[in-house]
């Protein structure tokens, strides 16, 4: 199933949109909590004979109302919109948003979904919605534009999932707990760089470098067990976030050595995927030293890999990809 992007000006919205079934929201990781507010969506949209929708926004509001604050998130719009279609939702809706759209009262942000044509909402039951948050579920439930589903809170541990939970673990490099209120594996993208070359020249363990896409939360400086993405393959990978002390850098690189793998990637958009973090950076005294931890390192992210390897292959299905069995 292809999935339809549209984008809505919300002053100038399009005639004739499907009848649709939507959870409205911004979305960032598609976390396990949003997952059962789809579940419900599409749900409803097979009882009605209707499209499955969901309702974003870009750009990110954060960027409209702080442009000095540097805003990073678990997934880009990009990432929302593929996830989404995986997870079985038909039509994306894209509005843009801007300060006069975020001043929009509850009334006419009513009217603006009945304009789009929504015959059902799923949302939380904390849904906020309109000028100042000034719309919610006892708002949306007392029109009469369209029927409303209001789902209860989905915990782990009696807390909410929610995505301003879940960053904070990323940061702080708990990526295991992180990867269980995503429901699959933490990603990055970005394009394979040259880098100083240390790993294959001095420590004979090459490394492919990332320039990531600013957009992304970086985890926690560390080794990591995780996977590269290229070319719809999973390749187990020890990955290492930090400024390599032991070489005194200064800029925090996010570098992969690739289990059993020798192909030239240089330019190549891929995408690095965190399973959990084996250790924290630590500054070595000399290269031999440093080669003996890493030959350590590849031991034990192999043997998490191998350990995880249920949830792995789940998170490789989601992504279309097949997972290379290293040595």
């Amino acid at each position: 199933m292809v999935m339809e992007v549209i984008r809505i000006d919300y002053l100038h919205v399009q005639e004739n949109l499907p009848k649709s079934s939507c959870c409205i929201g911004f979305f960032d990781g598609l976390h396990t909590g949003h997952q059962a507010l789809l579940k419900n969506c599409i749900a409803k949209a097979k009882e009605l004979n209707i499209k499955s929708g969901l309702i974003t926004f870009d750009p990110d509001p954060w960027r409209i109302f702080f442009p000095d604050r540097v805003c990073r998130h678990i997934t880009t719009l990009e990432d929302r919109i593929y996830l989404a279609s995986v997870m079985g939702i038909e039509v994306m809706y894209v509005i843009t948003f801007s300060k006069n759209f975020a001043a929009l009262d509850v009334d006419a942000f009513h009217m603006l979904l009945k304009k789009m044509n929504v015959a059902h909402i799923t949302c939380g039951f904390d849904f906020k919605y309109a000028s100042k948050n000034t719309g919610n579920v006892d708002t949306i439930s007392s029109q009469n534009y369209f029927d409303v589903s209001v789902i209860a809170s989905v915990n782990s541990k009696n807390e909410k999932i929610s995505s301003s939970r879940i960053e904070p673990l990323i940061q702080s490099g708990k990526i295991d707990l992180a990867n269980e209120l995503l429901g699959y594996m933490y990603s990055i993208e970005g394009v394979i760089e040259h880098g100083f070359k240390r790993g294959s020249t001095l420590l004979k363990f090459p490394t492919a470098n990332l320039g990531a896409n600013p957009d992304y939360l970086v985890p926690s400086s560390g080794v990591y067990a995780g996977f590269v993405y290229v070319d719809d393959t999973f390749y187990g990978a020890m990955i290492n976030v930090g400024n390599n002390p032991t070489f005194k850098n200064t800029k925090v690189s996010i570098e992969a050595h690739i289990f059993d793998f020798d192909q030239d990637i240089y330019e190549r958009q891929v995408r690095f995927f965190f399973l959990k973090k084996t250790r924290n950076e630590i500054r070595f005294d000399g290269f031999e030293a440093l080669k003996k931890q890493l030959q350590r390192d590849i031991v034990t992210c192999k043997k998490v890999i191998l350990h995880e390897k249920q949830y792995v292959t789940k998170t490789a299905s989601l992504w279309g990809a097949k997972v290379f069995e290293f040595k």
